[in-house]
């Protein structure tokens, strides 16, 4: 995570990760789960919980390289 992201975001991702019980939403991988917002912060995401999914390592990069799109609906 960026250090120029406010705390607010890695409170959130804590948060989101725990929702989930540190479980991959795409594979079911509980072996490290990382939070990922949905709407990138860099996009003006919130620092929210209902912007994070949590998400494997793999699956993580997967989203970051484009091969999977996660919406929120």
């Amino acid at each position: 995570m960026s250090k120029n992201r406010p705390a607010a975001h890695t409170y959130a991702q804590r948060a989101g990760r725990e929702r989930d019980r540190n479980t991959c939403q795409i594979c079911g991988a509980t072996d490290h789960a990382e939070g990922h917002h949905i709407i990138d912060y860099q996009f003006s995401g919130a620092a929210s919980i209902d912007n994070i999914i949590s998400l494997c390592h793999k699956h993580h990069n997967d989203v970051h390289n484009g091969r999977i799109d996660i919406m929120k609906i």
